[in-house]
């Protein structure tokens, strides 16, 4: 039972890792979007959506499919405030999944209503969502 749980965590981990990734490279591509014009333009937002599509998407339905496996699992862990606070970061970068799928959409009809700046600040905010998740799920402070 202890393996098969390895094994199950350790490719939730993997979920993160391409979810997370997918995040952080859509929000750099997007960042670089305004600086752009005419084709290049296009493709940054075309990379992107194939991006979020192939990478993302999939990160998220892993890591979300394999973290309620691990719940049924371990139904404990449903007691224990890290977790809650845990499952609280994890709703924001849901919020966020969606918000860049949105913004990809609007992109492709105005490219040129985006700023650099507001991509940047995303980046860091899941940068720090990343720390403070695995901060969580490995030191259980509480």
């Amino acid at each position: 039972m202890y393996a098969l749980h390895g094994s199950i965590l350790a490719l939730h981990i993997f979920g993160v890792v391409f979810w997370l990734g997918g995040l952080l490279m859509i929000a750099s591509l997007l960042a670089r979007v305004p600086e752009e014009v005419g084709l290049p333009k296009e493709r940054f937002l075309g990379v992107a959506r194939g991006l979020f599509e192939a990478t993302t998407n999939v990160g998220a339905a892993v890591t979300i499919g394999l973290g309620f496996v691990l719940i049924l699992m371990n139904p404990g862990v449903l007691r224990q405030g890290w977790f809650h606070l845990k499952l609280v970061l994890v709703a924001i970068l849901l919020f966020y999944h969606v918000r860049f799928y949105r913004r990809i959409i609007f992109l492709e009809d105005h490219p040129s209503e985006s700023t650099g700046r507001e991509y940047r600040v995303i980046h860091g905010l899941v940068s720090l969502l990343l720390i403070a998740i695995l901060m969580l799920a490995v030191m259980r402070p509480f």
